[in-house]
């Protein structure tokens, strides 16, 4: 079981030491890193046993799909910011069940949230039965999160790669695409990654990702979603009650917006 981690990254975060060993953690993963020219002596130096690729272009997801077309024979694929973490025991989790079933072109599992000095905030909600995916994400709900997605690398190679006129949901409209081509999900009861919410972070420029995510929704057709949502809020209710518990009655967006 081979896996590609791709991380794009400027080269300049505080945490990045901390992402590579979380990805080298992992047996017989690849961590690829594309960042700025300029960058790539000083980053080699500091991580020699990754790869490092020069970005193509300007943008997130040009600098991804850079990362997805490196050479290499990794069967599996996952990418992560340069300040988020992978989860050992959950990734592993995740890679059994798409080497048992090849039917499976993609896994995700629950994601934490961690402020700055990877402390626990709280945890992403996720849909816990796959097959509302699509539904939640056409009724607007963002279902599954991008640390926590791990795809078949010929399965998402089918699909496509990133869209590079998106600048923040780029892999919500991969997962829609890949979702609408009727790409098999699965989902796994783990933590499978950590997602740090600190200031200056692209997600949480609201209003443009809120533009993004309508973008997508607007390509899709309209799916019942009724049941989806019930499943989805009740599956979810112990996250809620631990934000609640933590925080008061705040939205995931609103921890986004203070961290």
């Amino acid at each position: 079981m081979s896996l590609r981690v791709i991380t794009a990254t400027r080269g300049y975060s505080s945490h990045l030491a901390l992402t590579v060993a979380s990805g080298a953690a992992i047996p017989d993963a690849r961590h690829i890193l594309v960042c700025p020219a300029a960058m790539g002596a000083e980053l080699a130096r500091r991580f020699p046993g990754g790869t490092l690729l020069a970005e193509t272009g300007k943008g997130l997801y040009v600098a991804l799909n850079t990362g997805l077309e490196a050479p290499g024979d990794e069967e599996f694929v996952t990418w992560i910011n340069d300040d988020d973490l992978l989860v050992t025991a959950g990734m592993g989790t995740a890679m059994e069940l798409l080497a048992r079933d090849g039917t499976v072109g993609a896994v995700y599992g629950r994601v934490g949230l961690i402020d700055a000095a990877g402390s626990r905030l709280g945890e992403l909600p996720v849909a816990h039965e796959a097959e509302d995916l699509l539904p939640l994400i056409a009724a607007g709900i963002m279902p599954l999160a991008q640390p926590g997605t791990i795809f078949r690398r010929r399965a998402l190679a089918a699909v496509g790669r990133f869209d590079p006129s998106f600048r923040l949901a780029g892999d919500l409209d991969l997962f829609a695409r890949a979702l609408r081509a009727s790409m098999k999900f699965a989902f796994v009861d783990t933590t499978v990654a950590q997602f740090r919410l600190h200031a200056g972070q692209l997600s949480k420029d609201e209003s443009a990702a809120e533009r993004e995510h309508a973008r997508v929704v607007a390509a899709l057709p309209r799916l019942p979603a009724v049941a989806a949502r019930w499943r989805f809020r009740m599956a979810n209710l112990p996250v809620y009650l631990e934000r609640i518990r933590r925080h008061g009655f705040k939205r995931t967006r609103t921890l986004y917006r203070h961290g």
